[in-house]
């Protein structure tokens, strides 16, 4: 299975959530990952994606968030 990165760490919201979404449509048969930096912004993406999607986290450095998104719930 293909994997894909989307990276917004130099975004803020709602951009980071703009692109997520248009990631999302656009890959719908891979892995995704989508890095983020913020704590405030990784906490409002990933409210709105777990409505949606199973999804796992990891923080890797300072403020940068990994997002994990397996697949839709639906």
């Amino acid at each position: 299975m293909k994997k894909k990165v989307l990276d917004v760490t130099d975004q803020t919201c709602p951009l980071t959530f703009l692109k997520t979404k248009e990631f999302l449509k656009s890959n719908v048969d891979c892995e995704k990952t989508i890095l983020i930096k913020g704590a405030n912004d990784f906490k409002k993406l990933i409210n709105s994606l777990s409505k949606n999607f199973y999804i796992e986290t990891k923080k890797r450095k300072d403020f940068v968030y990994e997002i994990i998104v397996k697949k839709s719930k639906f």
